[in-house]
């Protein structure tokens, strides 16, 4: 009888503990996402920094001066595909695009992708024309011989993808493409997110999770969803599991849970446990005032309420 191997688990995580530079920044993450395409949504530049093996860049308030961080599994266990993050097995399988790197300016696009192929081992000769397909691919084949400093952000963006897939890998991890991007822009980066994870498993966040607009798109076509708050996975589950206008919310309440759960359910909305957290789903046209009320009503104090979606 011949038995045939089930594909590993796109992202598994089991009681994974991501430091960075010896700083927790998410604690006790245990998921198993087994479909071809996972969305992870909200803080995930950390567990990003931590799959790719990149430097986790400073944003927000960074000055010039702040050195990137250095993203580590320190406990539990972390795998992408199956191969260790901790150990850095996943390196062999993926191909990453970071979210606007600093390029060489006066590079042209097709000189930073084969460069990106020589690092990953390819010839002279088979690298520059794995770049040209790839460029070709999401879309700019016509922008091959321009500088990167011509290139508008969405074909930066549509360029690190290219490099991402250059190798043909057998994970693709982009870092939030369609962040600061609509309209047009964000129509192109998702034909060229399309065509570059097309036959291909790919792991994708995003900073902002919305249903509508481009991000909807990412939503609507993945597997699977993880969303992280505060360095904690807030929710696990599929897209399907946040439609039919529903919205869902994280509780922090300081006891009396049990007696929340109740009221909660007294009032129809749809309760399930999270990681360390209360999941409260609300149906289309219902407010946050039903949750309020009821915490008032048995005295549970809310420490925290976070939209999760």
């Amino acid at each position: 009888m011949i038995q045939l191997s089930t594909p590993s688990a796109l992202l598994e995580a089991r009681g994974a503990r991501v430091s960075v530079d010896d700083v927790v920044a998410l604690e006790g993450l245990t998921f198993v996402a087994r479909g071809d395409r996972v969305l992870c949504a909200g803080d995930t530049q950390a567990l990003f920094a931590a799959v790719s093996g990149m430097p986790l860049m400073p944003r927000g308030q960074a000055t010039p001066g702040d050195a990137p961080g250095e993203a580590r599994v320190v406990a539990g266990s972390l795998l992408l595909a199956g191969r260790d993050v901790s150990r850095a097995e996943q390196l062999s399988v993926m191909g990453v695009a970071p979210l606007d790197p600093p390029l060489p300016p006066a590079w042209t696009a097709e000189a930073y992708v084969t460069w990106s192929a020589r690092l990953g081992g390819a010839g002279a000769f088979v690298a520059r024309g794995t770049a040209a397909a790839s460029l070709t691919l999401v879309g700019l084949g016509h922008a091959r011989h321009r500088r990167l400093d011509g290139l508008a952000l969405p074909e930066r963006r549509a360029m690190m993808l290219a490099a991402a897939i250059v190798l043909s890998p057998e994970v693709v991890v982009l870092e939030d493409p369609l962040s600061g991007l609509d309209g047009m822009a964000a129509a192109f980066v998702l034909s060229a997110i399309a065509a570059a994870t097309r036959g291909r498993r790919a792991l994708i966040s995003t900073g902002r999770l919305d249903r509508t607009g481009p991000t909807g798109a990412l939503v609507g076509g993945a597997s699977d969803l993880l969303v992280l708050s505060a360095g904690e996975l807030v929710f696990a589950g599929t897209p399907a599991d946040a439609s039919g206008g529903r919205r869902l919310f994280a509780l922090v309440v300081r006891g009396q849970t049990e007696s929340l759960q109740e009221a909660l359910s007294a009032r129809g909305l749809t309760l399930r446990a999270g990681a360390g957290r209360l999941l409260v789903s609300l149906p289309e046209g219902a407010s946050t005032r039903a949750i309020v009320e009821a915490a008032a009503e048995v005295r549970a104090p809310i420490v925290e309420m976070v939209p999760v979606i």
